[in-house]
């Protein structure tokens, strides 16, 4: 370790090329061997936190992926009460946005993953429901690890589809169903394609610089990732990833970008672009403050961004909750706060959406927003509760011309959809609870999937606990 914050970060780039050209060499040499019909794919994995979380930070997603025919991805996640189907989501999208096409999951959950101490079984119906989630987010395969469970080694208590005892169980049957499902429903099922308007825009340099200069002990990057992730998802908004090697950003209408600490200033000016040619950005604290060496620009903050975030801030502290004055999102009032970290933000040309409620700091903005070009840019100065960031990016996808009808939904229904390979819509809508759901449908008719039952416009659905419906349009 290099007492010295920029060469570190430096470091973690070089050892995440050596990453990327070390898989390049390996698909070049298998390239001049295999077959035509042949593919070559790896099976990436996310950060970890008792399972797969966010952003690997060892790991270029993109830079590595590009020479190889198909992103392949492990995920394993949380189950029981605790089962979202967030992780499945975020990794999903993730593999599917590192090459804009389908994906294979190379290892999922099976039993159960972890340790002797931490077993977690799978409540009856949860492993069909994780299945069709993946496929929902466009994964052509789902595979399990391992087929048996191991008898002596490090992963001996990661179960797989069958016990220690080798004999079928609960698991490995409805693993059987699962098999006889996607082999009825292949070819409506397969290949699914999206278009997203919503993209979170990550950054390997980011998240690696945080950790030489954080903003909280608390939390990291990643914690800001994925919570803006899980309140899209729980919100059925649909989004991609792009990372800051994605240059062409006009497929999207509303961009997040967590802490966008190292950026040089080129990609800023890219996204400022972006903004004046009619885009929305959501910007979080400490974008645009250094450059791509980690060096701290000697400007007024944000620097780069200035003009069309219209605020500029000199100061900055840390505290560990502040409430905002007069409760401008509507929220209830124990979730009127702002908290880790602070912006002393002075508005130019910005809306101020919300400000500190303190005695030294409440002349200073906490949220903005403000019009350049075509476009909107909105700023957290601060990382406010969840109940504030879902106000925000409702209201900034809405602003944006985003509001399909997924969003007359809200978790623990859940909505995926995409196109088939005959050119049909397919709608997943998921349950993700132990009670029983009815709800309206709300889309154009078409016929369910499994009961083949015609639906219109209006009609109930009912989706038992831990259940899946696909409707055909």
């Amino acid at each position: 370790m290099i007492p010295q914050g920029s060469l570190n970060s430096e470091f973690s780039k070089f050892q995440r090329k050596l990453v990327t050209d070390f898989l390049a060499w390996q698909v070049a040499i298998v390239n001049e061997y295999k077959r035509p019909d042949q593919f070559v794919m790896q099976n990436f994995d996310l950060s970890w936190r008792n399972g797969s979380y966010a952003i690997q930070p060892d790991v270029d997603h993109f830079e590595a992926c590009r020479p190889l025919d198909i992103c392949g991805i492990d995920i394993y996640h949380k189950t029981q009460d605790d089962l979202d189907g967030v992780t499945i989501g975020l990794a999903g999208d993730l593999a599917r946005s590192m090459k804009q096409d389908n994906y294979l999951v190379v290892e999922t959950s099976a039993q159960s993953i972890l340790n002797s101490a931490l077993q977690k079984l799978h409540y009856p119906g949860q492993l069909r429901l994780q299945a069709y989630s993946h496929l929902a987010s466009g994964a052509n395969m789902v595979a399990y690890w391992p087929w048996h469970s191991i008898h002596n080694s490090a992963e001996t208590y990661w179960k797989g589809i069958l016990s220690h005892d080798l004999e079928p169980n609960p698991t490995y049957y409805e693993a059987k169903q699962i098999a006889s499902e996607f082999k009825k429903f292949n070819e409506q099922l397969i290949s699914l394609k999206k278009k997203n308007r919503i993209a979170i825009y990550f950054s390997n340099e980011s998240l690696t610089a945080l950790r030489e200069f954080p903003f909280s002990y608390k939390i990291h990057y990643n914690d800001v990732l994925r919570q803006v992730y899980e309140i899209l998802y729980k919100n059925n908004l649909e989004c991609d990833f792009v990372d800051h090697t994605v240059k062409d950003l006009s497929a999207y209408k509303l961009i997040i970008v967590p802490p966008l600490y190292v950026a040089p200033d080129e990609e800023l000016e890219r996204l400022n672009t972006f903004v004046r040619q009619g885009g929305s950005i959501l910007y979080y604290f400490k974008s645009g403050f250094c450059n791509e060496h980690v060096q701290v620009r000697p400007k007024r903050m944000p620097a780069v961004l200035r003009e069309a975030c219209g605020f500029s801030y000199q100061q900055f502290t840390n505290f560990d909750r502040m409430s905002l004055k007069e409760n401008p999102f509507s929220v209830e009032q124990e979730h009127n706060y702002v908290s880790i970290w602070g912006e002393l933000l002075v508005p130019e040309t910005a809306t101020v959406l919300a400000s500190y409620d303190h005695p030294h700091w409440g002349d200073y903005a906490a949220i903005t927003q403000n019009r350049s070009g075509k476009g909107c840019v909105t700023y957290f100065g601060s990382l406010p509760s969840s109940a504030i960031i879902r106000e925000v990016i409702l209201d900034c996808a809405e602003k944006a011309g985003i509001d399909p009808p997924a969003r007359k939904y809200a978790f623990p229904v859940i909505v995926r959809s995409g196109t088939n390979k005959a050119g049909k819509k397919l709608y997943y809508i998921f349950n993700y609870s132990p009670q029983e759901q009815c709800i309206p449908y709300h889309f154009d008719g078409g016929k369910e999937l499994f009961s083949e039952r015609e639906i219109t416009k209006g009609d109930s659905l009912r989706i038992g606990a831990w259940d899946v419906k696909i409707m055909v349009e």
